[in-house]
């Protein structure tokens, strides 16, 4: 136990000595990005842009149940109104 718990406090006292390292720019542009670090998909910029919408139309509605309206919204959508979205 005493030498593990050696080998532990070596590495610990390492890693408070380590310096921290610049990050480097890649010089690309940045992409709209979630909380996650992922893209946005095209749905989820609608739903961005009109979850207060709905909300405010239906008064009541549930979570789950704006998601879905949401999700009607966007089916009934064509082509060229999603390509606003998925650029």
């Amino acid at each position: 136990v005493g030498l593990l718990a050696s080998a532990q406090n070596r590495s610990i006292v390492k890693m408070a000595k380590a310096e921290p390292v610049e990050k480097k720019s890649t010089g690309k542009k940045a992409a709209v990005v979630g909380k996650s670090g992922k893209k946005l998909t095209g749905f989820m910029k609608f739903s961005k842009e009109k979850r207060e919408t709905v909300k405010a139309e239906n008064e009541g509605i549930t979570f789950g149940q704006i998601g879905k309206k949401l999700g009607e919204l966007w089916r009934g959508l064509d082509d060229d109104e999603k390509a606003k979205y998925n650029n």
